[in-house]
């Protein structure tokens, strides 16, 4: 391993099938990289090139299957603890499984630098699209969920379209980013327009730039009471700017696990373990329990107290962890 490469947060494609094909000494090709990806072998990411603006969430599994709203203690986009706890209808969010949805914070965040690919919306198919060409196959279907997804820890964050010209808690930041940002590009800033009287000071935009600065400067213009004009109007963001790489930590990581090929003894150890792990989850879903609620592992540690086989939080957090993999990897 290259000096260099220890530096590096991350390697382009073409970089990345390179430094494999050197360290395993057999030729990767990009074809190989891509059917990684696609058989979850390997995680890829994606650099963006500019600002993008999207909504968190995380998976929840509701304690009450048979009602259609969940009600949420804490932020989905960070765990932070809520004030005021509220209900989301079941409806208005994405289904993964029997009992498991995917849901979002209502707040629209402005997100840069790398992040991971959750494999589980358009970027799905962009990579299936890629592998198809190298092979010279069909390009594949698109029957993904049409929206594209990253990933940060146990976050998922859906890329955002096109956002609300209203500048209410959920999009101020967002707008406020956007209305930066296009004046940077035209090497203007808000605070050139606030002190200059001449309307030719927003000559750089373009016509098509100089609606956009209208739209988003109405909609930041809040009323004597401070509130912000109501508005059903959306402004389209257009494609998101990114390139896909694969971070340096997650290539050695790949490599390691190559080099500690599981013999088959060990193999049917985690089998065994993914089991047990989806009987337990079928346990916990019969009696309710949400194994990804907050607080869950100190109930959980005081159930095996009173049994006398006693474990600390950290290990039955450790174990839950472990519950969801399990579990998506018999549903495929």
């Amino acid at each position: 391993m290259s000096k260099l490469f220890k530096l590096k947060e991350y390697l382009t494609i073409e970089e990345a099938a390179k430094h494999l094909s050197t360290s395993i000494d057999e030729p990767v090709s990009l074809a190989d990289l891509y059917r990684l990806v696609l058989d979850q072998h390997l995680t890829m990411s994606v650099r963006l090139n500019s600002h993008a603006y999207a909504r968190g969430g995380q998976y929840i599994t509701p304690q009450n299957s048979d009602l259609n709203s969940f009600q949420v203690d804490y932020n989905l986009a960070t765990n932070a603890a809520l004030e005021d706890p509220y209900f989301l209808c079941l409806d208005d969010e994405l289904q993964v499984g029997e009992n498991r949805w995917l849901a979002f914070d209502k707040k629209v965040h402005v997100i840069d630098g790398v992040w991971d690919l959750a494999m589980i919306g358009i970027e799905s198919y962009e990579i299936d699209k890629l592998y198809q060409k190298e092979v010279g196959g069909p390009e594949p279907t698109l029957d993904a969920i049409n929206n594209l997804f990253l990933k940060r820890d146990d976050f998922i964050f859906r890329i955002q379209t096109s956002l609300q010209l209203e500048g209410n808690q959920y999009n101020l930041t967002a707008l406020e980013a956007r209305l930066d940002n296009l004046l940077r590009a035209n090497g203007l800033s808000i605070m050139d327009l606030k002190h200059s009287n001449n309307s030719l000071a927003l000559d750089p935009l373009s016509p098509a730039e100089l609606d956009e600065f209208m739209a988003l400067n109405g909609a930041l213009i809040p009323y004597e009471s401070g509130e912000y004009v109501e508005s059903d109007n959306y402004l389209d963001l257009g494609d998101v700017n990114y390139q896909f790489v694969i971070k340096t930590g997650e290539l050695a990581r790949f490599i390691q696990s190559l080099e500690d090929q599981p013999t088959q003894s060990k193999a049917s150890e985690t089998n065994a373990t993914n089991s047990i792990l989806c009987l337990l989850a079928a346990v916990l879903a019969e009696h309710k329990y949400d194994w990804n609620q907050r607080g869950i592992s100190t109930s959980f540690a005081a159930m095996t107290d009173k049994q006398s086989t006693p474990l600390s939080d950290d290990t039955i957090r450790k174990i839950l962890k472990q519950i969801d993999p399990a579990v998506e990897s018999r549903i495929k």
